[in-house]
């Protein structure tokens, strides 16, 4: 219901963290077990659930009487009885890898190749279902800040799935150690998309077609937060509500920011998100995570706001003259709840009475 509140309240059109890809799938027509091997003798690895699918791998074996179609599973070899399976083109979830301790994310399979960041320990990333051999090493291939990485299998756990629970820092740092592109010097500290749990977005991002001059401000009328780990989760429980209860692309925002103190990263610097109706083009939209109809955000959440924009500034990402601008200025909305809007209407760059592209 709080979820539903935030749509209502921030009235944006939006276009578990888990990577797609277009494959032929075997999917399960009832509860089936996928087994290490083909036949019976072989250890269960687990349980594909009724209606669920797994990359098939083309091929098939016979053994105890039974069928069996090679299957990925955990990013590992599995094998599933053909009898309760239907084969079909479809687009398999590959899950994700998490990181049992601090592992380098690379360009390429190999130490040779350039370092992208550092996954921290209990950090996951959207797994892209191969793997390569390297030096010694075997390396999976990951989804890494919108762009193919590859870390090594030693040190990950792989999932079949990504639950809103896991992809989160750990709690004893603040301070995520994965690097984000959208971290410009001057900005607080922005977790990026892999560090969050990030799904991948359903269709590319377009650039801006200018530098925008507007800065809509935006609540998320959820639950607060005050931790990296409770932030993140808000994060994807908003990307997950807009990407399967809408069928957006993606999360709406440029970016968001928690009463951590930490901004999160959507979109990002020069990417047309979808979070101010008609006026998507002309302005970045920036959402604090809370509900400040009857309060304002803290000082680390509002602090992290206003050096988000005089860093966006400095770097040639929003015009220096730019203008604030709460959501309810340009739609019927509440949002960015009243408390809030009346603490902006304070700050010497809102403007209400100038004329909005697309207004």
């Amino acid at each position: 219901m709080l979820v539903f509140t935030f749509i209502l309240f921030c009235g944006s059109i939006f276009l578990n963290f888990e990577s797609t890809y277009a494959a032929n799938c075997a999917c399960a027509t009832l509860d089936v077990h996928v087994r290490s091997g083909a036949g019976t003798k072989y250890p269960i690895l687990g349980s594909l659930r009724k209606t669920k699918c797994l990359t098939y791998r083309g091929n098939k074996l016979s053994a105890d009487g039974y069928e069996w179609a090679h299957v990925t599973y955990n990013g590992q070899d599995g094998w599933a009885a053909t009898k309760w399976i239907e084969f079909k083109a479809c687009t398999v979830t590959s899950g994700c890898v998490c990181a049992t301790t601090s592992v380098h994310v690379r360009s390429g399979a190999g130490t040779a190749h350039h370092l992208l960041g550092t996954l921290s320990p209990g950090f996951c990333l959207p797994y892209r279902g191969d793997k390569t051999t390297s030096g010694g090493l075997e390396w999976a291939h990951v989804e890494y800040d919108h762009a193919s990485g590859w870390t090594a299998s030693k040190w990950l756990t792989f999932k079949d799935s990504c639950s809103t629970g896991t992809a989160v820092n750990n709690p004893t740092t603040n301070r995520p150690s994965v690097h984000s592109s959208q971290q410009l010097p001057g900005c607080p500290h922005i977790v990026p998309r892999a560090q969050w749990g990030a799904r991948t977005p359903k269709h590319a991002d377009k650039p801006m077609p200018a530098v925008p001059q507007y800065v809509y401000v935006h609540h998320s009328a959820s639950p607060p937060c005050t931790n990296t780990a409770a932030c993140a989760r808000l994060v994807r429980i908003a990307q997950d509500y807009y990407m399967d209860g809408h069928g957006w692309s993606d999360l709406g925002y440029t970016f968001m920011i928690g009463e951590d103190g930490n901004v999160y990263e959507g979109h990002g610097w020069g990417r047309i998100g979808a979070h101010t109706l008609h006026h998507n083009t002309d302005g970045l939209g920036f959402c604090v995570i809370g509900d400040f109809t009857s309060r304002v955000p803290n000082a680390a959440a509002i602090n992290a706001l206003k050096q988000l924009i005089d860093c966006g500034v400095k770097n040639g990402k929003i015009r220096s003259d730019y203008i604030i601008k709460g959501h309810r200025d340009v739609r019927a909305t509440a949002c960015p709840g009243t408390t809030f809007y009346q603490l902006i209407k304070t700050w010497p760059r809102y403007m209400t009475n100038v004329h909005v592209i697309g207004k």
